[in-house]
């Protein structure tokens, strides 16, 4: 599904200041977008700046891409952006956002609150069903007595589970990560995304590739992912545009500079991963 279908960048310099330059030194005025487009580069290629313009452009219009207030602009920024022009080929749904590297540490910081808290409450109630299990019956109050009952009635971790919702449930970053993409990425949206692979082991990576494809094919989503992850930029059918390229142009996932430095490295350790006859 295409919504964004075009977008303008500056091919004139009229100010110094942040983001001026950036994208004028590249050749870079013109995007056309497919369901899924990639901006690769390395770091301070201008890939996480390219999807706040095209954010910041949408929004100044119309708050259509929700995201949240993380910006830091200037008033170049703010100058840039109302030079630039975009064009829709559908509207943009309005549950479309942009999700920041910022975004996915914040989730994952807030879960680790969540689990410390519940560790504490669960270390409380165990330490409440031990002076209640054995000790006399407390008769000074109702609740109290009710408490008393209970746990003559049930082990110690139905005591916890019938006042805990449900059983802290430890998750790594990554892990924590993937869920958290898995809860806002909906269906009929457009998604700008700022290097989702941090935090995700090469497994979750492939695994949030597989959920951005079905998104993408079966359930209306357009995607503008800023990655240099080699498992991201194999995504099939990807629209990549190399920031690195002077002038940027795009080109085939295995066509670029990181992957064809992980083919090296790899074609030169290949005897360590070859299986010897007969071994298991």
């Amino acid at each position: 599904m295409i919504y964004l279908k075009k977008f303008e960048l500056l091919d004139k310099e009229d100010w110094s200041g942040y983001p001026f330059h950036i994208f004028l030194e590249k050749e870079f005025y013109h995007i056309e977008f497919e369901p899924i487009t990639i901006f690769y580069g390395n770091n301070g290629s201008g890939k996480s700046t390219l999807l706040n313009i095209i954010t910041e452009t949408i929004n100044k219009d119309k708050k259509t891409i929700r995201r949240k207030d993380n910006l830091v602009k200037t008033e170049y920024f703010d100058r840039y952006i109302n030079e630039c022009k975009y064009y829709i080929e559908n509207d943009i749904p309005l549950g479309s956002k942009m999700i920041c590297s910022e975004d996915i540490f914040q989730n994952i910081l807030q879960k680790r609150k969540e689990n410390q808290e519940k560790n504490k409450q669960r270390e409380d109630l165990q330490e409440q069903y031990r002076q209640y299990k054995y000790n006399p019956i407390d008769y000074t109050s109702l609740e109290a007595l009710s408490v008393s009952v209970e746990t003559r009635k049930k082990t110690q971790s139905k005591f916890i589970k019938s006042r805990i919702e449900e059983n802290v449930r430890e998750f790594s970053n990554g892990q924590t990560s993937l869920e958290f993409f898995d809860k806002e990425l909906k269906e009929e949206g457009v998604y700008l995304i700022d290097e989702p692979e941090n935090s995700l082991s090469p497994k979750l990576q492939i695994e949030l590739i597989q959920l951005i494809l079905e998104l993408s094919r079966f359930f209306k989503c357009q995607f503008i992912i800023a990655t240099h992850s080699p498992f991201l930029l194999s995504i099939p059918d990807a629209k990549i545009y190399d920031l690195d390229a002077r002038p940027t142009v795009t080109k085939q996932w295995y066509e670029l500079e990181n992957m064809k430095i992980y083919y090296q490295f790899f074609k030169q350790n290949k005897d360590k991963f070859e299986v010897e006859v007969g071994q298991v």
